[in-house]
């Protein structure tokens, strides 16, 4: 049976491009399979505009890590401490390539 554990998007900051400044996000999505005993957590990162005229559009950029599929075995009890921990790692991968 298939569990959802996580479903997350955080925003790690802004930048600006061509004058627009757009939100830098992380998302998590995590599901746990508790006959197998795999946990599934996929991974992406992608821009947000504030423009009140484009708001809820995404975008990316080259900078940006492509989406990541992790795929651990674990048990249930365990499942939702490690994805929380995959995805702490991959908002500081994201953050690390933030422009400053």
């Amino acid at each position: 049976m298939l569990h959802a554990l996580l479903d997350a998007t955080q925003v790690l900051g802004t930048v600006e491009i061509d004058g627009v400044t757009h939100e830098v996000c992380a998302e998590a999505l995590a599901n746990h399979d508790r006959r197998t005993n795999l946990l599934t957590v996929n991974l992406r990162a992608f821009l947000r505009s504030e423009q009140q005229d484009h708001i809820g559009e995404q975008s990316t950029a080259a900078w940006l890590p492509e989406p990541e599929t992790i795929i651990e075995h674990v048990e249930a009890g365990e499942a939702h401490a490690v994805a929380s921990d995959v995805f702490a790692s991959w908002k500081r991968k994201v953050e690390a390539v933030m422009p400053r």
